[in-house]
């Protein structure tokens, strides 16, 4: 084959198989709700953060509910299958004024947690 039917058929090639998008994620992903350990009701602006991923946090809404949107990487490349890769595991800091801090261990992503913060005296 002749060098001119190369530079032909190899876009050609390229254009069939697509470009395809690889996610890969950076930190860790949580969602949930957090209340005052000794009266139960929900905590209004309390702040849910990553640590070693500066940038990275949520605050509850009005409900004590947060969700923490982890951190991706998009690739393009010219492939045959898409990937995703899973979260990593990550430590999640729940803060609020007046409470103790309370850090929990995320191994990739944690769904429904329900943290129980203490006031600080």
């Amino acid at each position: 084959m002749s060098k001119w039917r190369y530079a032909v058929a190899l876009p050609l090639l390229i254009s069939l198989s697509g470009c395809i998008e690889i996610t890969t994620y950076v930190s860790p992903s949580a969602s949930g709700t957090v209340i005052d350990a000794a009266s139960k009701k929900p905590i209004e602006g309390a702040t849910i953060s990553v640590d070693d991923h500066p940038g990275l946090f949520a605050q509850t809404n009005s409900a004590g509910q947060f969700l923490l949107v982890p951190t991706t990487r998009k690739t393009h490349i010219f492939a045959l299958a898409p990937y995703e890769s899973l979260p990593p595991d990550g430590t999640v800091v729940v803060s609020a004024d007046g409470y103790a801090p309370r850090e929990i261990v995320v191994t990739g992503s944690a769904n429904s947690l329900l943290v129980a913060l203490d006031r600080v005296r």
